[in-house]
Parts: structure tokens; sequence; C-alpha cells
């Protein structure tokens, strides 16, 4: 009796959401393989910290610039075929991983990459399209949990085979399933996604020229309708795309250098932090369509700010996890907050420019933000989490 009305209120999970969502899935299981490593492996292979940074940097200038024909291309042209073509030049990237002798082959994969992702306002959009209003915190809050599932065993596993195999050796029997994983998605893609808008034009090469000549005006004017109350969530996204590389790239150098974390223990702290996610994911995303997308913003960073602090003072596989997982806890909250907001205040026609250009400015924050974080932690590993934890506090204000 207590299943029926959790499946009827999940009934909007179908069509271009369901292969959304199970496409986004696999992606999990990719990422929860090599994204707990990947700093370390790069590192292995001759990056420093500050190379680190300066290679999230150039992946950040390139995404942002692509996004603009991308976003351009998403309303005029329409979001499948973008997202299908590109999807498998994205996943051709991480053959680069499997075979690189140091750092420099990675540095050409992150560019390849960076190019292929000029689909991402395309899915972003598809996205928005294809959630009922009144259901896009609890639409969003299952686009952030399910792809979490695999995060309850594939760091698990990869850390295993690290430990087993080494770093190195590992890592590239990591990425080798991580490559076959990505060809799979973007077979599922191809297969099944729909086009959500009917009066797109057909997409040909040539198109994506003219996209970059195109795609400013269009832009602009696109944003310039979309109202003022955009500007504070632009500001906002701003700060929080800022402190990104503090997560993605320097935490686990961190667990590792400073807290004495093994690479299994790394594994089953991102795991754990993955399992709190899944049990709290849907309570939080009818929280965030009853109490409100800013009400349920502000208490997620209430909470963030000193965990983020404390997070530089951790010591031992206890102290991290259940640090790591209290941020897990507040992350879970704040990305469907933001997600629904966002998709609240732009309209359909024009959501793959807007949210391209948003996408734009996110990029173009973590450029200044990886490197930063990176000349910090050389000169001090925790000098990264008082900059983080001082953002955090003007994201505060800004809600």
């Amino acid at each position: 009796m207590k299943r029926e009305p959790i499946l009827r209120e999940l009934s909007f999970l179908r069509g271009n959401l369901l292969v959304l969502v199970a496409s986004y899935t696999v992606f999990g299981a990719i990422s929860g393989l090599y994204e707990p490593f990947r700093s370390l492996y790069i590192r292995e292979l001759g990056a420093s910290p500050l190379v680190l940074g300066l290679l999230s940097s150039l992946s950040s200038v390139i995404l942002a610039l692509i996004r603009l024909p991308g976003a351009y291309i998403a309303d005029r042209h329409g979001r499948r075929r973008i997202i299908v073509v590109f999807t498998f030049g994205a996943a051709l990237t991480y053959g680069f991983y499997i075979f690189a002798p140091d750092w420099r082959l990675i540095a050409v994969a992150v560019v390849i990459s960076g190019l292929s992702h000029i689909y991402q306002p395309a899915l972003e959009a598809l996205e928005a399209d294809s959630m009922p209003p009144g259901k896009r915190g609890l639409g969003y809050i299952i686009v952030y949990m399910l792809p979490g599932l695999p995060y309850l065993f594939t760091p698990a596993i990869s850390g295993w085979v690290v430990e087993s195999l080494g770093l190195v050796p590992g890592m590239r029997a990591v990425y080798a399933v991580v490559f076959a994983l990505a060809l799979l998605v973007a077979g599922i893609r191809w297969r099944y996604l729909k086009e959500t808008m009917p009066d797109a034009e057909e997409l040909r090469a040539g198109h994506i020229g003219e996209a970059f000549r195109l795609s400013l005006g269009s832009i602009r004017d696109a944003w310039a309708s979309v109202g003022s109350e955009i500007w504070p969530l632009a500001a906002f996204l701003l700060l929080f795309s800022f402190e990104n590389p503090l997560f993605s790239l320097y935490l686990a150098l961190y667990a590792s250098d400073v807290a004495g974390v093994s690479g299994l223990q790394w594994g089953l702290v991102t795991s754990l932090g993955t399992m709190v996610m899944l049990l709290l994911g849907l309570p939080i995303g009818r929280m965030v369509d009853g109490l409100g997308r800013r009400r349920s913003l502000l208490l997620a960073y209430l909470f963030s700010t000193p965990v983020l602090l404390a997070l530089g003072y951790v010591r031992g596989f206890t102290q991290m996890a259940l640090a790591f997982v209290s941020f897990m806890v507040c992350n879970t909250l704040r990305f469907p907050a933001y997600s629904a907001l966002q998709a609240d205040l732009i309209p359909q026609d024009r959501r793959g420019r807007v949210m391209g250009l948003m996408g734009t400015m996110r990029n173009l924050a973590m450029v200044p933000s990886a490197t930063v974080f990176g000349y910090l932690y050389q000169l001090d590993p925790v000098f990264p989490f008082y900059l983080g934890f001082a953002v955090e506090l003007l994201a505060v204000g800004i809600i």
C-alpha cells in the first residue's frame, strides 16, 4: 500500500527523462571508477598540483567557449542530434587515459573532451523540457540521486584495483572499463532519445561554424528577456562554481597526503557518502518542492559552511568519513534546489541559450579557481579550505 503513492509520484519518469537517467547512471559508474583517483593518477604521470589546476583551468576555458555555440544550436537545431554525435566524441577521449605515457597526452584528451561537450546546453535543456513544472525539485533530485547508485560500490572496486595492481597499472585497467561504458552511454542516447523541439531546423556540419558567429547576439537577447531575477542566481552560480575544484581535484590529494587515508579507504568514504545521499534523496526532493528553492539553498549553505572548514582539519578514515558524509548531505539539498530554481525562471524556448550562458559562467569561474587552489595547496594543503570557507560565506549572503 505504501508503494503506490511513490510509484504514482514518479510516473513522470519516462521517455527522454528515463533515457537520460539511465545514461547518467552508467556515467555514475564511470565517474565512480575513475574520479576518486584521477588526480592521484595524473600526478603520478608527472603533473604537479599546480599543473593539475592548470589542466582543470584549460578544460574550463574550452567548455566556457564551446557552450555558447552549443546553446544556440540547442534552441535552433534541436537537442537530440548534437547530444548523440558529441557523446560519442567525448567517449572516445577516455582511450587517451589508458595509454598516456605522461600527463601531456592527458592534456590532449582534456582539449578534445572539452570540445565534445558542446552538447551540454542541449542536454540541460532536454532535462528541463522533460520535467513537469510542479515536480522539478523531485525530478532533479532523481537526476542527481539515481546516477549515484553505482557510487555505492565502484569507488571501492577501483580502490581495490589500485591497491592490488599499483596506481598507474590499476588506473589503466580502470580506464579500459570506463572507455567501454562511455561507448555504451553513447549508444543508449543514439537509440532512444527523442527530439523535443518539433520545429527545429536540421543540423548539418556547417551549422556549427555558423553558430559561433550568431550565438552571442542570440544568447544576449534571450538573457535580456528572462528578467532581473536571473542576476542573483548567476552571482550565486559563480561562487558555487569557483569552489568546485577544491572537491573535484584536491580533496583526494588531501585525503592521501595529509589525512592519511589509503586508496581503498578513500573509495569507501566516497561510497559511504553516496549511500547517505541515496537514503535522503527522495525526502530532500520533496522538501525542495514544499519548502521552496531559496530556503532550501540557504539551509544547505548554513550547514555546509562549517563542515567545509572542518574538512581541513580531519585526520584518519573515521573523521574523513564523517566530514565527507556531512558535506554530501548538504550537496544533496543544494543541487536540486538550484536546478529547480533555474528551470523555474527560464522559459522553454530560451533554455538552451540561457542555460548555455550560465554554464559558460560556471566554467569561467573555475578557470582561475583551479589554479589558485593548486597554488594554495602547494603552499599548505589546508589553505584551499580557508578560501572555500570564505566563498561559502559570500554565497550565504547572496541567497
